[in-house]
């Protein structure tokens, strides 16, 4: 075990030496989560720059703003990876109620959100969820934050 980096868990997380110790045996796995944090972080960090280049780089502005801010005033709560793959019909079934009013404007979305790749699904869920909280907080800005994180989602 490489002692700067029991001094630089210790430092970062505020822990004692002892207590350190202590988690060693009494909590395995939290102990080598904090002996290999910085390799998950490093995981973590190459997996959103690939997926930031991937976004950037993709032909995925298929969308108006007026599609994105409806399809965010859903609320959809796509969480799971079954959630994202399914996000069509899980649009279509929550948009039900408003489809006899804006049938041809609704079926554009579901067609629009069932051609996208379950990567750019991903990237669209994470950044309505990212938003929702963000919007909750600021919703005069609502426009300006759905115009800047879909960007490379619109037309």
């Amino acid at each position: 075990m490489n002692m700067f980096k029991i001094k630089k868990i210790i430092e970062k997380f505020e822990v004692s030496r002892g207590t350190l110790h202590n988690w060693k045996t009494t909590k395995p796995n939290l102990y080598n989560y904090l002996l290999n944090f910085d390799e998950k972080y490093e995981k973590y960090r190459e997996v959103n720059i690939f997926l930031d280049t991937y976004i950037k780089t993709a032909q995925t502005k298929i969308f108006t703003y007026h599609e994105i801010e409806y399809i965010f005033d859903l609320e959809l709560h796509l969480k799971t990876i079954t959630d994202m793959q399914n996000m069509h019909l899980i649009f279509i079934n929550t948009s039900a109620k408003s489809i006899k009013e804006n049938t041809t404007f609704t079926l554009d979305i579901y067609k629009k959100l069932e051609t996208l790749n379950l990567i750019e699904k991903y990237i669209f869920c994470e950044t309505l969820n990212l938003l929702a909280q963000k919007i909750k907080a600021k919703k005069e800005e609502k426009k300006e934050l759905l115009t800047h994180y879909f960007k490379e989602f619109l037309v």
